[in-house]
């Protein structure tokens, strides 16, 4: 059920953005990015959410482009942390997905470091704005993996 509602809203986002991009200038690619949001759905309670882009190099001219996207998680489970690696390619003015990998770190009683895969889409809304979705994979000790996903909201630096 979880999953559905999941596949549901990303859907959603992407709808929304398409009916808000046309109004919108076209936004290039961010170099850097701040923002905040809310980690929701699936296998985690909801956190509270501030990330950030910052490009490490172009990859191509004029892409794509390697980043790096931290992220700080704060939730009722404690402080979380994730820094992947990604590479950006825009696909349309003002639509780029990402995909990468990094680790994650649970401040919880285990403080474990773990590898994760990640994905997402920045969006475009405006000049200095950005929605973005992103979807991370945890693999955790023992073969387990958490699925999780987040929203937010970014303003270029």
């Amino acid at each position: 059920m979880k999953n559905h509602l999941f596949v549901a809203t990303i859907f959603t986002s992407l709808g929304l953005a398409s009916t808000l991009i046309p109004a919108a200038q076209a936004s290039p690619l961010p170099d850097y990015y701040l923002g905040v949001g809310v980690r929701t759905f699936l296998q985690d309670p909801t956190s509270f959410v501030v990330d950030a882009k910052a490009k490490i190099i172009n990859l191509g001219s004029p892409s794509p482009t390697l980043s790096v996207r931290p992220a700080v998680l704060f939730g009722s489970d404690g402080v979380e942390a994730r820094l992947p690696l990604t590479v950006d390619v825009p696909i349309a003015d003002s639509i780029y997905p990402y995909a990468g990998g990094g680790i994650s770190y649970n401040a919880d009683r285990l403080s474990a470091v773990e590898p994760m895969v990640t994905g997402g889409l920045d969006i475009g809304l405006g000049s200095n704005l950005y929605l973005g979705t992103n979807l991370n994979v945890i693999f955790h000790s023992g073969g387990e993996t958490d699925t999780e996903a987040y929203f937010t909201l970014n303003y270029a630096l």
